[in-house]
């Protein structure tokens, strides 16, 4: 796979909603190509086999204060990604647990505006992201990661949102599949999705919204 520039362009410094002629709202966002606290639990993206936590290769974890779970089949079924949250910028981290990274934000998604900082030695920044989902009606997470697989798997998501040319609050997709990215030096994997249909934003992830009544099984949106 290839990452190209400019697939989601915008002339606005405003997240992301422009019209069409058909009067669908489209989302820009910027790949980032050219040169805050999150709300938990958080979704991670895991492209090559996990030791701490025995997570296989290619599949995504739920992390919260009771651990990890893989909850890979869960996104292949559907996940509702609430698009007017998401934030782009640089992260940086040295790979200690526990850490949060730091964050360089861009001003807005749909403009990657913000300059790369300097390396750390061998530590570089990273193009990184954070949206809010919800896997099912009542479980809220965070999808806020850096790394060129997780960063793919953002630029599918939005191109998916883009092709659907609708409008809603949030966007359901599901997992599709997933795709091996081979660079000059070594490889990674990604995530690919494939949209579903909008769908009115969920309580779970409502501002300020009470928390909902857990509920057995997986209920669709």
């Amino acid at each position: 796979m290839t990452i190209g520039n400019n697939l989601f362009t915008t002339t606005k410094p405003l997240m992301a909603k422009q019209q069409n002629k058909d009067n669908n709202t489209m989302y820009d966002f910027d790949e980032g190509n050219q040169g805050g606290s999150a709300q938990g639990p958080f979704l991670n993206w895991h492209a090559r086999e996990q030791t701490v936590g025995k997570m296989p290769s290619r599949s995504f974890s739920l992390r919260s204060e009771d651990g990890a779970e893989n909850v890979t089949e869960k996104l292949k079924k559907s996940v509702a990604f609430d698009i007017d949250t998401l934030r782009t910028g640089w992260f940086f981290s040295n790979g200690t647990p526990g850490v949060s990274p730091e964050i360089v934000w861009n001003t807005t998604p749909a403009k990657f505006d913000q300059a790369q900082p300097a390396d750390r030695g061998e530590d570089r920044w990273k193009k990184g992201f954070s949206i809010r989902l919800a896997l099912g009606k009542d479980q809220p997470a965070t999808w806020s990661q850096a790394g060129s697989g997780a960063w793919a798997g953002l630029v599918s998501l939005m191109k998916a949102v883009k092709s659907d040319g609708g409008k809603g609050e949030t966007a359901v997709v599901h997992m599709s599949d997933v795709q091996e990215i081979k660079f000059s030096k070594g490889s990674t994997s990604a995530p690919e999705f494939t949209f579903k249909k909008w769908a009115d934003r969920p309580d779970c992830l409502k501002e300020q919204a009470e928390a909902a009544p857990v509920v057995e099984g997986d209920e669709e949106f």
